[in-house]
């Protein structure tokens, strides 16, 4: 149970380092993409906030089952713990973006983390 939990809670540690992390590689490095996701109503930039928050799953997934052991629940439990934590930020800005955002983000953050625990048992 100890590793399910520190599995989890480090899956989203590593969701919340690649987010930051590759926003701020991609100030440095393509100023005019970074400027582009500050944009909040272009398809664009939601598309690219997307892109960066689906590999934050992805290597939160994978973190999660490498702490937790492959056969580990730990990828779902990040999961959840990304929709516990958004779901109630998102209520907050709902009219700001469009439904298709919001329900895409919702749906990464689940679906993805499992597969980065999968990628990570396939490996």
């Amino acid at each position: 149970m100890g590793r399910l939990i520190t599995g989890a809670v480090l899956g989203v540690v590593a969701w919340v380092a690649v987010v930051v992390g590759v926003s701020l590689l991609l100030r440095e490095v393509a100023p005019v993409l970074s400027a582009a996701m500050n944009v909040h109503a272009t398809a664009t930039a939601l598309a690219e906030r997307l892109a960066v928050s689906f590999l934050g799953s992805l290597v939160g997934g994978f973190v999660a089952a490498l702490v937790a052991g492959d056969r580990s629940r730990a990828p779902l439990v990040t999961g959840v713990l990304m929709l516990l934590i958004f779901v109630p930020y998102h209520t907050t800005i709902w009219t700001q973006f469009p439904i298709w955002y919001h329900l895409t983000f919702f749906v990464s953050l689940l679906l993805l983390s499992l597969l980065g625990g999968r990628l990570k048992s396939a490996g």
